[in-house]
C-alpha cells in the first residue's frame, strides 16, 4: 500500500499573482457557504482515541502511529475549514507524508489494515492529489480560483469521507 508520490515542488515564483489571489480568495475554502455540509458529529473534534500497548497492532487494534496519523488527518480537514494557503497545505500534506512513511505497515494487523489503514491512506492520497492540482493551477496563468476550487473541494470532500471511514 504506498501512497500517491508527496507533492511536487514549484519554484516561487511560478503564478505569485494567481497564488496571492488564491491565499486571498481560498481561505474560506471547506467552510460554510461553498462546500457541502458537515454533519454536526464531523464538525466536532473528535474524542481521543484508546490506544493500544501493542505498537505494531499485532492481534488486532491499531498502533499509536495509526491513530496519531488519523489525528492529524482529521486536524487538517479541521483547518481546511478555516482556510489555509497553498504553501499551509502542501507544507502540512507533506508532514502527514512523512507521518505515514513511518508506519509499520507489513506489520499491521488486518483489522487496523482494513478498518483504519485503507481508508486513511486513501484520503492521504485525495490530499496529495489536491496539492498537485493546486500547485499545477498555480503554474498555468490561465487557472483561475474558480476553475481550480470545485476540483478542490471535491477531492476534500472525497478525503474527509474517507477519513470518516477510518474513524
Amino acid at each position: 500500500m504506498a501512497p500517491a508520490q508527496p507533492p511536487a515542488r514549484r519554484p516561487a515564483l511560478l503564478g505569485c499573482g494567481l497564488l496571492a489571489m488564491l491565499v486571498l480568495t481560498l481561505p474560506g475554502c471547506g467552510g460554510e457557504g461553498t462546500a457541502a455540509p458537515q454533519s454536526a458529529a464531523a464538525q466536532q473534534p473528535k474524542a481521543k482515541k484508546e490506544t493500544t500497548s501493542n505498537p505494531a497492532g499485532v492481534g488486532g487494534g491499531c498502533p499509536r502511529q495509526v491513530d496519531a496519523f488519523v489525528d492529524s488527518l482529521d486536524s487538517l480537514r479541521r483547518q481546511l475549514a478555516v482556510g489555509l494557503s497553498y504553501e499551509q497545505y502542501s507544507a502540512a500534506v507533506d508532514d502527514l507524508h512523512v507521518s505515514y512513511d513511518e508506519i509499520p505497515i507489513d506489520r499491521l494487523a488486518i483489522d487496523c489494515l482494513a478498518a483504519t489503514g485503507t481508508p486513511s491512506e486513501q484520503a492521504l492520497n485525495k490530499h496529495i492529489d489536491a496539492v498537485n492540482a493546486w500547485g499545477e493551477c498555480l503554474a498555468d496563468t490561465s487557472c483561475t480560483t474558480a476553475s481550480i476550487e470545485p476540483i478542490l473541494q471535491r477531492k476534500w470532500r472525497i478525503a474527509s469521507h474517507l477519513l470518516s471511514e477510518a474513524d
